[in-house]
């Protein structure tokens, strides 16, 4: 297997510093103003900011940019510390339940002590359990003071019969929402998957009693969150932690990419990570073998025609002081509809459309009514 480095564009070249700190000493202020700002609203500043604590560069940086960094440094490591102060007390909550307990996504990235864990932001914390589970679980954790949304009967039944995952919880002393899935993407999607195969190739994480996903079922997932989410702006962070995953556990397993073919093909996810090493190769200059990606686009060249610009234009991050293009605001209006409409089938997706639109408006009628001043 052979890759040929890609042409990284000039607007993302600056990513390549969340692996190779030592090019942010050829920045200038305004370069630094730019990358600061752009790096804070993708989620990714706490990320360099480790890297460059890593590197011993702080005190080369212009005192400002330092600052900074020192401060989302901080911070991070604290929303990081909330993260594992949460998964010890679930650890607790569902210790001796019988059945497996699996780390997800940032959680899961910690679990492991992955490079990409560092400079995290988590608000919130996956879990999966088996479905045949999820009562029991979700009872214990109700009994430990976890409070479920508040919903009427039909988003109950939504999440009941049509969603992956049970509605969100939170706990009075705990500062992260918890979502508890059963499986990686809903039962009704036009896209699906099996949760057996997924609970068969389970993995222990570095903390007692958690599990993982096996390493390519990781890299599949993150690019299902990604490629199956209605909001896809400014997500940036999914193709780095792709990358990361890549660069991680690859090196390791001289079948890995073989494998990870073989299982986007059991599991029905070739296009989700066609897309995905369509964009980390290309912007992130993943190395990705060439016999690989002549795989992955065969026989999808119509697909692709309209699938790559369109998550072109709706993944590139508008720039600071500027405002989406019209074309990058149809493209997330296209990516909204794609989402809704491979999400349920027709038959349940209407519904809950009207069902979801007469609640807002509702809810904005008792706004203004709550905000109109009495004549008293």
């Amino acid at each position: 297997m052979t890759t040929t480095p890609p042409q990284v564009p000039a607007h993302m070249a600056w990513l390549a510093a969340l692996r190779q700190a030592e090019l942010v000493l050829g920045w200038g202020l305004p370069e630094w103003q730019r990358v600061l700002r752009l790096s804070r609203r993708l989620r990714l500043l706490g990320r360099l900011a480790e890297q460059v604590e890593a590197a011993g560069l702080s005190h080369r940086l212009p005192p400002p940019v330092a600052q900074q960094l020192r401060a989302e440094l901080r911070f991070s490591r604290w929303r990081t510390n909330q993260m594992r102060w949460t998964v010890e007390r679930l650890s607790a909550t569902l210790a001796g339940a019988g059945h497996p307990l699996v780390l997800l996504k940032g959680a899961a990235y910690m679990g492991q002590g992955l490079p990409i864990a560092s400079g995290r932001l988590p608000s919130d914390l996956d879990i999966l359990v088996p479905q045949a589970h999820i009562a029991e679980a979700q009872a214990r954790l109700v009994a430990e003071g976890w409070q479920e949304t508040e919903l009427d009967e039909h988003d109950q039944r939504y999440y009941r019969e049509w969603s992956h995952e049970v509605p969100p919880m939170r706990h009075p002393a705990l500062p992260l929402e918890l979502d508890l899935h059963h499986n990686i993407l809903p039962p009704v999607a036009r896209v699906s998957v099996p949760a057996a195969p997924l609970l068969a190739r389970l993995q222990p994480s570095l903390w007692q009693g958690w599990q993982v996903l096996h390493p390519a079922d990781q890299v599949l997932h993150s690019a299902v969150h990604l490629f199956h989410d209605s909001e896809a702006r400014d997500r940036l962070r999914d193709l780095v932690d792709m990358d990361g995953l890549l660069r991680h556990f690859v090196p390791a397993d001289a079948g890995f990419w073989p494998g990870l073919l073989a299982r986007a093909q059991e599991l029905g996810l070739v296009d989700e990570l066609a897309l995905a090493c369509h964009f980390t190769h290309g912007w992130l200059g993943t190395p990705v073998p060439e016999d690989v990606r002549a795989a992955l686009v065969r026989g999808r060249a119509l697909r692709h025609a309209w699938l790559l610009p369109l998550w072109t234009a709706v993944l590139t991050p508008t720039e600071p002081d500027a405002e989406p293009s019209r074309g990058q605001a149809l493209a997330a209006y296209a990516v909204l509809v794609r989402h809704h409409l491979g999400r349920m089938p027709l038959r349940l997706l209407l519904p809950h459309l009207w069902h979801k639109a007469r609640a807002r408006r509702a809810q904005a009628q008792q706004a203004l009514i709550t905000d109109t001043p009495s004549d008293t």
